[in-house]
């Protein structure tokens, strides 16, 4: 197989199960669906301040930027700079274990929810991130991060937004603390959670592939344009 054909191929893969993920919510056992601010401590807010250039590992202090905050996946090296971390509370660090929500994005990544993962010591929470405090008696950080980025639930989340722009809208804690999730028992989350999990590995995998794949075309051609490779 050429390796473009491949690498469509892989990208049909991809999109596949990428399509499949947000479905597994539908398979879960029938349950209660409740608002969310019911199994929530609270709802921790961010600081705006003025940041600099993309942080390094050099750098002791940093912001995350929206962009570290996907769906279901935490980029921790998506930061900027800071060159003090005065203007900042402890409440405003971010540490491994957090359950980080965007509150204001596009239409489409608003609401977007991950775990913080591989979390660099000295890294603070931007004012358009909060963090979801679980009330772990009830529910799992892990269930709650998979199941808010259920096609399902990512309806209501951006049902909740509101703004005047459509390129950036936003969500207050109001309106999400009424959208509606729905919360098994513990040991039917962790089953869940399991599934969701077996899917993310296939996408892992489809993307370290489809990667691959890319960069071996990329050689080909350019061994091709300069001639190293005879046809």
């Amino acid at each position: 197989m050429a390796a473009s054909e491949s690498v469509n191929a892989v990208d049909l893969l991809r999109e596949q199960i990428e399509g499949a993920s947000p479905d597994v919510l539908q398979a879960m056992v029938k349950t209660f669906h409740i608002p969310i601010a019911d199994v929530l401590v609270g709802i921790d807010s961010g600081k705006s301040v003025q940041a600099g250039e993309e942080a390094s590992a050099e750098d002791e202090y940093r912001i995350l930027k929206l962009s570290a905050v996907q769906r279901g996946w935490f980029k921790p090296s998506e930061a900027k700079a800071l060159t003090e971390d005065t203007a900042f509370s402890p409440s405003h660090v971010v540490k491994n274990g957090d359950l980080l929500i965007t509150r204001a994005n596009t239409p489409e990544r608003v609401g977007f929810v991950a775990v913080a993962k591989n979390v660099p010591v000295g890294t603070f929470m931007p004012d358009l991130i909060w963090r979801l405090r679980v009330d772990e008696s009830r529910v799992s950080t892990d269930y709650l991060e998979h199941a808010l980025s259920s096609r399902e639930l990512r309806t209501r989340i951006s049902g909740a937004s509101g703004g005047t722009s459509k390129s950036m809208v936003k969500i207050n804690k109001r309106g999400f603390a009424a959208v509606r999730v729905p919360i098994p028992p513990l040991p039917e989350q962790g089953e869940y959670v399991r599934r969701c999990e077996a899917v993310v590995r296939g996408i892992m995998a489809a993307r370290a592939e489809e990667d691959r794949l890319r960069k071996a075309r990329a050689g080909l051609l350019s061994g091709l344009l300069g001639r190293t490779i005879e046809i």
